[in-house]
């Protein structure tokens, strides 16, 4: 299971430093459900779900992450092919400097189609952002 998970995180890393948001949904089953500063964000379909990727990597562009990095951390097997993963994200700049790190945590599923992801806990991105001085979502 933890080639599979290594193998994810990879993907989904390329598919944002591609600035991919139709790629970036492709690791996601739907509905999928992203907790983050207290809010329950529920995502009904990929189309609601890429439109919304779509505006988050244009506020990183803004930033100028060209590129972002995963570590798994630790992976947790729950049972009848969910797991739970906590990873260690940086930003890279254009200029190959961290811009900014964070842990998240995600349920993923295992499907016929790979491991997708079910659930998603992003309060460290929206911490490491503010800690910067540039609060996720704003430009």
């Amino acid at each position: 299971m933890k080639d599979a998970i290594e193998q994810w995180c990879q993907s989904y890393t390329a598919a944002f430093s591609n600035y991919y948001a139709e790629g970036i949904g492709a690791h996601w089953m739907f509905p999928a459900v992203i907790l983050s500063g207290g809010r329950s964000l529920t995502f009904r379909d990929a189309e609601h779900f890429n439109k919304n990727t779509a505006n988050l990597l244009s506020f990183y562009k803004a930033q100028d992450v060209s590129a972002a990095r995963r570590r798994l951390v630790e992976h947790l097997e729950l049972g009848g092919g969910a797991v739970s993963i906590r990873v260690a994200d940086d930003m890279i700049s254009s200029k190959g400097d961290v811009i900014v790190s964070w842990t998240a945590s995600y349920v993923l599923q295992k499907r016929p189609e790979g491991l997708r992801a079910v659930l998603a806990v992003a309060d460290g991105e929206l911490e490491a952002w503010a800690a910067r001085g540039t609060p996720l979502g704003a430009k």
